[in-house]
């Protein structure tokens, strides 16, 4: 099971520091349940089905969580 780092802005959260920032840490099920159906759904809406069923799967969903996320993947 591979992890996921990004920063977290919530200064309600317990786990922020002075600024309300703090570091979320997800899995990649975690990532998969949240982000893969919306992902999914949108890339239908752009280029069909057909079309992403063919030649997408949930590393390129990964990819594309990354980078809006700006996250890194969990080595230890």
């Amino acid at each position: 099971m591979r992890y996921f780092s990004y920063n977290e802005y919530d200064p309600d959260s317990p786990r922020a520091d002075d600024t309300g920032g703090y570091v979320e840490t997800l899995s990649e099920e975690e990532i998969r349940a949240r982000y893969w159906p919306y992902w999914y759904k949108k890339m239908c809406e752009k280029f069909g089905q057909e079309h992403v069923d063919k030649n997408y799967c949930f590393e390129d969903c990964l990819v594309d969580w990354q980078v809006v996320n700006w996250a890194w993947e969990v080595k230890e």
